[in-house]
């Protein structure tokens, strides 16, 4: 009997779809965190092995038959996402978080994030979506949370002695919303969020701020495993390039794509600030 194999691979199907996404090879290299020469040498051998791609006056082009596997490919993934059974709190319907005791629970949105300079950061909407979490929060009287990084280290861009340990100007807490600082990357992590959740009895917990490939990552994973039924707003989190552990460079956006990605998946449903509003 002859095995059956799919004409392209994963990552070439991968690199099909965000081909399809964005425009030019230099924003599809960002995308894939991969230098020009290897996304355009990628998409050449593609084009050899399968008629998805054509050059037409030197730019790379989908075919009707791209576009066909790409669409082919979405729906695959769509398919194999129903087979996995989702947990009871990836059931609700987003808007629902507007109608009961949802808790905003806003992360990190402090001014030391500005000063972090050393690499690129993603989704500059990030501030703007929760500041429009925040108004709409506030307009229902449901309950917000604060959590604020502190750290005794004067080298940390959240040193409790300075500038950076203070909240965005847009995300400032209101009276009567709770702060609780923490040194960790979860915000459980050694603070009285439990205890404090244990007496408001939140029907769910909606989490923003940043950054999303730790602090968001780390609290959404300990939220699950506590048994609260939890959502990310993904576009009101963002993240920063980061090295892998060769010293490669990898670009926020890929990584920050990954991140919800894998928090959708195991801890928490990943949802938009358009969903929720």
């Amino acid at each position: 009997m002859t095995r059956a194999k799919f004409p392209l691979s994963s990552d070439q199907l991968e690199l099909l779809l965000a081909f399809e996404e964005c425009e030019g090879l230099l924003r599809l290299s960002e995308v894939m965190a991969k230098d020009p020469s290897v996304i355009s040498r990628g998409l050449q051998k593609i084009a050899e092995e399968q008629p998805v791609l054509l050059k037409v006056k030197g730019r790379w082009e989908l075919t009707p038959l791209g576009r066909q596997t790409n669409a082919l490919t979405l729906e695959t993934i769509d398919r194999y996402k129903n087979l996995i059974p989702q947990k009871s709190q990836s059931r609700s319907n987003p808007r629902e978080l507007l109608s009961g005791r949802s808790l905003l629970i806003v992360i990190n949105a402090q001014c030391g994030l500005l000063d972090a300079t050393q690499a690129g950061r993603n989704n500059s909407e990030a501030e703007k979506n929760i500041e429009s979490l925040l108004k709409v929060w506030r307009s229902r009287k449901m309950p917000v949370l604060h959590v604020r990084h502190v750290s005794e280290d004067p080298s940390s861009i959240f040193y409790l002695n300075g500038p950076g340990v203070e909240f965005l100007p847009q995300t400032f807490p209101v009276p009567g919303e709770m702060i609780i600082d923490k040194k960790g990357s979860s915000s459980f992590s050694s603070t009285n969020l439990k205890s404090h959740l244990e007496q408001l009895h939140p029907s769910h917990l909606v989490l923003a701020g940043f950054t999303a490939n730790e602090c968001i990552d780390a609290t959404a994973r300990d939220s699950s495993t506590l048994g609260f039924s939890t959502f990310v707003v993904g576009d009101a989190t963002a993240m920063f390039d980061m090295k892998d552990a060769f010293g490669k460079w990898l670009k926020a956006e890929r990584v920050h794509r990954l991140t919800l990605a894998n928090i959708h998946a195991l801890y928490a449903r990943v949802i938009t600030t358009q969903e929720l509003l």
